[in-house]
């Protein structure tokens, strides 16, 4: 908006006169109200300038004029004019602040050098520093709502995944979190798509107003969501036995249903009025009481259910006999762990100060504090309920340690499938010197069974089993050779083959070969027909 700002339509009277003359059917809406300001001005500059007699002092005067926006009356040569800034012109003027319009010594208005027009110099109506203080508030709800979105998506995802987490307390959670998600989806989509685009914003199409109620309808159920929290705690503390699918049938109607009726309402009365149906509803207006009425209400009633939740904890805690700090270091405790579920730190900042009374950097400091706490909200929740939750954070460690023994088991046992192929093929060109394996030694079931389990077996106290070792091969000759696999030694085989003995061991299985290990799965495969084997 910066760029309309430093603009200044230099129009003359006759011009002005001629947008008169348009045919305004044509024209869009928001651009016919600012002709019809236009005139407006235009009319009461006649009245009060235009109408009064030329000075006849004999000095050198730049002419009476009105260039659009603002009424300029006789200006002495070499001076400079000022005028009150025309708020009607554009809202970013600050009526407080002034324009000024150049006189040359030759009694003509300055012309700028490129547009070759008399200009009136309409930058100094922006107030720079409430500009830039906005800009940086704007910046905060950006940075802190995107923030918030990344972590609750996660959040939500971590709820839905684990089936362990499906409780009545944890689907209230996931639609808070839901509320969150949309609520900060729809306010960055209309901060950075709706708010700078001037011309969307003064065309005031239906769209954009309707995306504005729907704004207001997802604010509205995001408290009412916390209200439904601050409902569950109150009524699981003080209710013996509930019934949990009627309590959250009832929850999906206040949370969900309730809030249309503010919102419906807020839209059809502020459409109502000309004045607050107008540059698609960014201001606040004069109904917004219609939307913070029924959200005061279930923040008061949080602050109630808090107040009643820490009284009934206090009790219960005295009821142990424990120690007295201690009770109120878990109230304490309890109490901030409830204070953003709750919603219940927007009681810290009611209402805005006004910057008349209070001061502009105590207002700013507000608009801070504000933007804060209103756009991390989301990320405070998600980490208090979801990342620091012992139960979550237990679920989540076993499922990644699940899934890195499951990765490193399947490596491993296609590692031996590889092995034995390679073998396979190594006794096949072997050709006659290769034997077929005895028909009474079966390959044992285990090696069949454990491939579709990821568990390991954990060996019994009394168990004799280690993890393999070096193992010694002896030819017909008599000589010993080492390697890694299996314990062989020489023995006869019935019907001429022989067969070594393949052990395979899971991962998670002591490193060490002197400590205990899980037995591991047995496969036999034939070997050179001069070499016996067994196991040691």
């Amino acid at each position: 908006m910066e760029d309309i700002y430093l603009a200044a339509h230099n129009e003359t009277e006759e011009e002005i006169e001629l947008q008169g003359d348009e045919v305004i059917d044509e024209l869009p809406h928001y651009k016919f109200e600012f002709i019809a300001k236009q005139h407006a001005a235009l009319s009461e500059c006649r009245d009060k300038i235009f109408d009064q007699p030329y000075p006849q002092d004999g000095q050198v005067y730049c002419n009476r004029t009105f260039d659009g926006w603002g009424c300029w009356n006789d200006t002495l040569a070499g001076t400079r004019a000022f005028i009150p800034c025309p708020t009607w012109a554009n809202e970013g003027f600050d009526a407080k602040l002034t324009a000024f319009k150049d006189c040359n010594a030759d009694g003509e208005w300055w012309v700028h050098p490129e547009t070759g027009n008399p200009w009136s110099n309409y930058t100094t109506c922006i107030n720079s520093e409430y500009l830039s203080r906005q800009q940086t508030i704007n910046q905060i709800y950006l940075v802190g709502y995107s923030i918030s979105l990344f972590f609750l998506l996660i959040s939500l995802f971590i709820f839905c995944y684990f089936r362990q987490l499906r409780s009545t307390r944890v689907s209230i959670h996931k639609q808070l979190f839901v509320s969150f998600i949309v609520h900060n989806i729809v306010w960055i989509i209309h901060d950075t798509a709706i708010t700078p685009n001037t011309d969307v914003v003064k065309e005031n199409s239906w769209a954009c107003r309707l995306f504005h109620v729907f704004i207001r309808y997802v604010l509205v159920c995001n408290y009412f969501w916390m209200f439904c929290e601050g409902l569950y705690l109150h009524t699981v503390l003080v209710v013996a036995f509930v019934k949990t699918e009627l309590l959250m049938k009832i929850f999906y109607s206040i949370g969900w249903g309730l809030p249309i009726i503010p919102a419906v309402s807020y839209g059809i009365v502020r459409a109502l009025d000309a004045q607050e149906n107008q540059k698609c509803w960014i201001n606040p207006g004069t109904y917004v009481y219609i939307l913070a009425a029924p959200v005061i209400i279930s923040l008061l009633a949080n602050l109630i259910f808090l107040c009643n939740i820490v009284r009934v904890l206090i009790t219960k805690m005295r009821a142990t006999n424990s120690r007295e700090d201690h009770h109120t270091r878990k109230a304490v405790k309890a109490t901030l762990i409830l204070v953003p579920l709750l919603g219940l730190q927007y009681i810290l900042f009611p209402f805005r100060p006004e910057e008349a009374s209070a001061g502009a950097d105590v207002t700013f400091a507000y608009d801070i504090a504000s933007a804060v706490f209103t756009s991390l909200q989301g990320l405070f929740v998600s980490l208090i309920f979801c990342f620091f939750n012992g139960e979550v954070v237990d679920l989540t460690r076993r499922d990644l340690r699940t899934r890195r023994e499951s990765y490193v088991l399947n490596r491993t046992r296609s590692s031996t499938v590889n092995h034995s192929s390679i073998r396979s093929k190594h006794r096949n060109g072997a050709g006659t010197n290769s034997a077929s394996p005895s028909p009474d030694v079966r390959r044992p079931s285990q090696f069949y069974a454990h491939q579709d389990s990821v568990k390991c077996k954990t060996p019994s106290p009394n168990s004799k089993s280690r993890r393999p070792g070096v193992f010694q091969w002896q030819d017909s000759s008599g000589s010993l050779t080492s390697g890694l696999g299996v314990k062989v030694a020489s023995k006869g085989s019935p019907g001429g083959s022989s067969f070594r003995r393949l052990s395979y061991l899971p991962e998670c299985a002591p490193l060490n070969p002197d400590q205990e290990s899980p037995p591991g799965t047995d496969a036999l495969v034939p070997i050179k027909e001069e070499t016996s084997v067994v196991a040691l």
